[in-house]
């Protein structure tokens, strides 16, 4: 192992950490109300949960995994089980806590058994036993880090400056003020950062241990392995496992500190459940940064190192020092958070439930501030619960490891947890019975599992094998010390209070005694608030009951809201026991309380009585001073808000005295009181006027307003705006959750938009898919039937004739369909690139004149002009279709085909229009016919299926541009589509087509190559241009093909060959054999992208299914379209 490192630089990492640590719980508190209030508070929330993790978890748990294996699972699974699978438990415990008013574990407990003070003492003094283990336990990983990072031999020494570092932390956070109720947002920001830097530096380890692992031999990595799976063996898992998980769900809901972070720092019952997520990852992270540590410890260090010092040895080992410190920070970090945060929690609950009941029975706080003589018992208290951990850490054996002292602590809140689930059941259970229960079960933990790690060997021995053996009582069973131990301490809590409860007289349910036969001193509501107020202050009592007449008789719910309010200063048992004796006259009385608390009223002292009616009669406190700076006028609002001590407020009292009382309270936030003294007292020096808000030490809101004094002097107004302030936090929550609302319903349009385009992908796929396979065997249908054709007789010719056109019929509504699918589901993407408007409608004009001519129709081109930017394949099947209706509905006379221009919105526009004299379309049915399926006419029109309109109605809003109708009926119609037109001089795309020639008869016998996976298509081909004398090769794919090349000066080839090339890569391929090749695509498929690769390789397109005539043209040599 390296050389140890400097102490000095020891003790700094320490020091710097803390003192980090409440700089920002510092900054946390100066700015409360925004922390408070902002979106981090749930991340900072959900890490200070992290607490649970604590030097135990950070040293212990790898050696517990290196030396036990399963044992170091069960703390981890324990929480688990309970985050994932009782978040109804969690949102209650929360909800039912707060509800209470109460301000620790053994608060409430006591106050849903009976109001019980006796039971929340006892509570409280078991958790003070079972804790002080689990701090020493802090101390001694601590001591023994620092002791192995420096070198030194002993860890008392380090253990005892822990002690008091974390004794001095605690009491900073923790016993500023006396506010049991009120949160402490710096203490849980600062928790939160304590737990980040836990996991950093755990996770530094975890990865430096991969690393190591990475680097180190194949025997050594073999022979780790070998006692890592030796340790994690099936056998190894047994009942002490299930105990340890249990006490493990018992102590993440029952351990002072977890109570306080995860339900007196929640805001409500939804806090703890949406932080479980984030709280369950981080212990899985833990969980998981264990395993590469142990195994690289078991690898690499050597075997007198101790297992729950790996995660310091790893990096000292290898000389890293900055990594070393990082390590040991981590371990600082963990310690300091659960000593903290348990301390201020222990302090709280030795306050309010062992040392405020005494205080309430006698007599011996007459004439002192009761709040400050809690807040000295609560630091009194910490102080002895870390001394007494220190001297519980020294007295422990050496060979005791960092994880059995844990699990005692944990044992010890086992005992708790049945009484916290019971009251979350239900309010005003068996007193009695609990408070036997715990008593027997806390005397048993005692005698088997605290007692024995500090108790001289000797004595073990003499008791072993004994009947009272600690860990063998009255031999019966077989199970380790701790499973012992836990199973006959909870077994007798429960036994005992089985049996209690089940006596006959049940205890009755705690009310508060208002009853007439016992008048107390207390009989109306003034009396109530004056007496509520000396403990929680008169302007918080006035408001609490401003609803209920002054003179009212008292009721059983305005004693229980007293006792609400009492409850935030001196617990719930005790403040029902307070105000059930003033009420009814009973122990002490309402002089006695007053005199307690020390919150007399006070006479007011006014030296100008012109002043003193307007002054006491108005909302806001009053102070004013003289040009010396003394107070010479206030009034009794004045004194409700700031409550100073008797005699302080008097005529000439310098203004400077009560600057420098408010500033120790904590009133003018943080920094030096000299400083704040002096800065106030300067402003009112000079005179100048101010306006601003203060919120003071117990968390109320002042708006202070002051200006000079006409002759010198200074007013100064002081009003209470807590409420407006609160109503503005909670704006600003609500607008904090409508925006965390925006982003969560962004976030799942964004998710459904996706799935939406996934889906629109499927389909487009399946379109795809759909065109191929239900064409094919069309295809094939049409070329059987042209080869069928041949040789026939008129009559039969004719009905081969009618096979072919049914055929060319069902390509026509297939095709339809498809197109219509494709642009509703937006498979179809227009390339618009300029279109010269004559060729293209010359070519369309040419195609469409046998049809007409067949029925006797004049189809003329008129005046034709002007370039487009449109796609020029969608522009055609737009004009197509005007055409093909034109000539279908059109019985005699002319079609006309031409274009013209308009401009709108200061642009030109070209519109290409086709007229007819057919039938004309009724203006009632003008609309209709774009929709699908929609037609016209009788039944005699038997061609069409009326989806053309509708593909040209989609088309159209597709490529931008718009349709005109313009008809009446028995004159005929004029279809239009309006397009932008492009300037002049812009290059143009040609769109003229060759006609295919009328006959193919003379043609020169060719060697054909045809390449289809469809054996069908490939019979058919060959039967039909094997009649017109053409030798034909037929193949299903490449393989085949290649060979081929050579013989072939014609290939027709599919484009989809079930292979992992298609069809355009063939041709490239086949020409690369045979350059002189002349091929074309024969295929299903009509996207853009398709068509574009096509013409970039100079290769035709046949659409399937092809005419054979097509097909026969394009053999013989001929262009085609």
């Amino acid at each position: 192992m390296s050389p140890s490192i400097h102490s000095y630089a020891i003790i700094a990492v320490p020091l710097a950490f803390a003192a980090s640590l409440f700089v920002f719980a510092a900054i946390v508190e100066r700015h409360r109300r925004r922390f408070e209030n902002s979106t981090w508070r749930r991340h900072a929330y959900a890490l200070a949960l992290g607490v649970y993790c604590t030097s135990w978890t950070y040293f212990g748990a790898v050696g517990t995994a290196a030396t036990a294996g399963w044992d170091y699972l069960p703390i981890y699974i324990g929480p688990l089980i309970l985050l994932v699978f009782a978040p109804g438990l969690l949102r209650r415990l929360v909800s039912v806590v707060q509800s209470e008013g109460a301000t620790s574990i053994s608060d409430f407990i006591g106050s849903r058994f009976g109001k019980s003070r006796g039971l929340a003492a006892l509570v409280t003094v078991t958790a003070i036993l079972g804790i002080i283990p689990y701090i020493a336990l802090q101390l001694r990983s601590v001591g023994a880090a620092f002791a192995t990072v420096g070198g030194a031999r002993g860890i008392v020494a380090p253990m005892a400056i822990a002690a008091i570092l974390f004794a001095c932390f605690a009491l900073l956070f923790g016993t500023r003020r006396y506010d049991a109720a009120a949160r402490n947002e710096g203490l849980l920001y600062a928790t939160a950062l304590e737990s980040l830097v836990k996991l950093l530096a755990f996770g530094s380890i975890g990865i430096f241990a991969l690393w190591l692992l990475a680097d180190a031999g194949p025997g050594l990595r073999s022979a780790a392995w070998g006692q890592f799976v030796h340790a994690f063996a099936p056998q190894g898992i047994g009942i002490g496992l299930v105990v340890v998980t249990g006490i493990s769900m018992a102590a993440i809901l029952c351990l002072p500190r977890q109570f306080y972070i995860s339900v007196i720092e929640a805001r409500g019952g939804s806090d703890l459940v949406n932080a479980r997520w984030i709280f369950a990852l981080y212990l899985l992270l833990m969980v998981l940064i264990v395993l590469p540590v142990t195994v690289a410890g078991l690898a690499i260090l050597p075997a007198h190192v101790s297992p729950d010092l790996y995660v310091l040895a790893l990096p000292l080992s290898h000389g890293s020092t900055s990594l070393t410190l990082l390590a040991f920070m981590g371990g600082v970090a963990a310690a300091t958070g659960m000593v903290v945060v348990e301390t201020i929690a222990l302090g709280t609950m030795v306050s309010n439930d062992l040392v405020a009941p005494l205080l309430l029975r006698g007599t011996a706080t007459s004439g002192r501030d009761f709040s400050n003589r809690l807040l000295t018992v609560r630091r009194g208290a910490m102080i002895a619960v870390i001394a007494v951990a220190l001297l519980w850490a020294a007295n422990v054996r050496a060979d005791e490891r960092l994880a059995s002292i844990g699990q005692i602590a944990f044992a010890a809140m086992a005992l708790i947890a049945p009484f916290l689930l019971i009251a979350l059941r239900k309010p005003n259970n068996d007193a009695l019975a609990a408070k036997l229960a715990l008593t027997g079960g806390l005397l048993v933990w005692l005698y088997t599992l605290a007692l024995p790690p500090v108790l001289p060997q000797r004595w073990l021995a003499g008791l072993s094998n004994t009947l009272i053996d600690p860990h063998h009582l009255f031999e019966i069973g077989h199970a380790d010390a701790l499973s012992h131990g836990v199973l006959w301490s909870l077994g007798i809590t429960l036994l005992v209070y089985a049996l209690v409860t089940a006596r006959r007289v049940q205890p009755g349910i705690a009310v508060l005694p208002i009853s007439a036969a016992q008048p107390g001193n207390i009989r109306d509501i003034r009396g109530l608030t004056e007496f509520t107020g000396r403990f929680v202050g008169h302007d918080t009592a006035v408001r609490a009951f401003a609803d209920v007449d002054a003179l009212a008789p008292l009721t059983p719910q305005d004693a229980r809201r007293a006792e609400r309010l009492i409850a935030g200063v001196v617990g719930a048992p005790s403040a029902h026991a307070l105000i059930a004796s003033a009420i009814s006259g009973a122990r002490f009385s309402y002089e006695d309380a007053a005199r307690m608390l020390n919150a007399s009223g006070q006479s007011l002292q006014f030296s100008k009585d012109l002043l003193a009616a307007t002054l006491e009669h108005i909302d806001p406190g009053v102070s004013v001073v003289d040009g010396d700076l003394r107070l010479i006028a206030w009034n009794s609002r004045y004194l409700e808000l700031f409550a100073y001590p008797p005699d302080m407020v008097r005529v000439g009292t310098p203004v400077a005295d009560l600057i420098r009382f408010n500033a120790e309270r904590g009133d003018c936030g943080p920094g030096e009181v000299d400083v704040h003294v002096e800065r106030r007292v300067e402003h009112l020096r000079r005179g100048a006027a101010h306006s601003f808000e203060r919120r003071r030490y117990d968390g109320r809101v002042l708006k202070i307003v002051g200006g000079p004094m006409p002759g010198g002097g200074y007013v100064t107004c002081f009003t209470d705006v807590t409420s407006e302030a609160r109503a503005r936090e909670a704006l600003l929550r609500s607008r904090a959750e409508l925006e965390d609302r925006v982003t969560a319903r962004t976030a799942e349009l964004t998710d459904a938009n996706a799935k939406l385009a996934d889906a629109d992908r499927e389909k487009t796929r399946f379109l795809a898919a759909a065109s191929h396979d239900l064409l094919q065997p069309l295809h094939a249908a049409r070329l059987f039937g042209t080869a069928l054709r041949r040789g026939l007789d008129a009559r039969s010719g004719d009905i081969a004739d009618r096979l072919d056109q049914s055929i060319g019929a069902a390509e026509e509504l297939l095709r339809t369909l498809l197109d219509i699918s494709k642009l509703d589901s937006g498979g179809i993407q227009p390339e618009a690139r300029p279109v010269s408007l004559p060729p293209l409608l010359t070519e369309i004009a040419g195609r469409f004149q046998p049809l007409a001519q067949e029925k006797g129709l004049a189809l003329r081109i008129g005046p034709v002009s002007g370039n487009v930017h449109s796609d020029p394949a969608l522009l055609r099947s737009v004009v197509q279709n005007f055409l093909s209706n034109a000539v279908r509905y059109t019985a005699r006379g002319s079609i006309l085909i031409g274009t013209r221009r308009r401009r709108r919105d200061g642009a030109w526009q070209v519109g290409i229009s086709v007229v007819d004299t057919g039938r004309g379309i009724a203006e009632a049915d003008q609309r209709r016919i774009f929709r699908e399926f929609a037609r016209i006419g009788g039944e005699e029109e038997v061609a069409g299926i009326g989806l053309g309109l509708a593909i040209v109605d989609r088309i159209t809003r597709l490529i931008g541009g718009a349709v005109t109708l313009h008809s009446r009926t028995g004159r005929g119609s004029a279809f239009t589509i309006w397009l932008p037109l492009v300037a002049d001089g812009e290059q143009v795309a040609i769109s003229l087509r060759e006609q295919p020639p009328g006959s193919s008869e003379e043609a020169m016998p060719h060697t054909v190559l045809v390449v289809d996976d469809d054996a069908a298509i490939v019979a058919a081909t060959r039967t039909l241009l094997e009649q017109r004398g053409h030798r034909v090769f037929g193949c299903g794919g490449a393989g085949q093909a290649l060979p081929l090349a050579k013989r072939c000066d014609v290939a027709l080839v599919d484009f989809r060959l079930g292979e992992a090339e298609d069809g355009l890569s063939l041709i490239e391929r086949l020409r690369a054999v045979n350059p002189s090749l002349r091929a074309a695509l024969v295929t299903s498929e009509s996207s853009s992208a398709l068509h574009r690769r096509a013409e970039a390789l100079a290769v035709p397109v046949l659409l399937k299914p092809v005419a054979g005539k097509v097909l026969e043209a394009f053999v013989a040599g001929h262009a085609v379209d």
